[in-house]
């Protein structure tokens, strides 16, 4: 929740001084990305049908991700002659678990949104 708030208020430079969003910048910069092996079982496992093999799929996999954030990490990769390759793609994998997270931060920022409206006085 903290992180992700820190990430929305960095990045709103029109809502807050620059002191706040410049501090609260490294929230967007330094974000771990999941190890290679996770990476391509959350593929297997949410992308790939029954049956499929991942390497059938991407003849070229890079395991070091173009970037990563806090909700996704992307991959560039190339498919297969099977799946319309050789074509060089991009590959976006969300974290594991991460969709129960936003939405428990989605349901805090509402709690503080609330508390704020219905105290003007805040």
């Amino acid at each position: 929740f903290y992180v992700k708030t820190a990430q929305i208020i960095s990045s709103r430079r029109d809502l807050f001084p620059p002191q706040y969003t410049d501090a609260l910048s490294i929230f967007t910069d330094n974000v771990d990305p999941m190890p290679a092996p996770l990476a391509k079982a959350v593929v297997q496992s949410e992308l790939l049908h029954a049956g499929e093999e991942f390497d059938a799929v991407f003849t070229e996999f890079d395991e070091q991700p173009l970037g990563a954030a806090s909700v996704a990490q992307v991959h560039r990769a190339v498919l297969s002659p099977a799946y319309g390759g050789p074509r060089e793609v991009a590959v976006k994998i969300q974290r594991p678990s991460i969709e129960s997270k936003l939405l428990g931060d989605v349901a805090n920022l509402k709690a503080i949104a609330k508390t704020f409206r219905d105290n003007p006085q805040l």
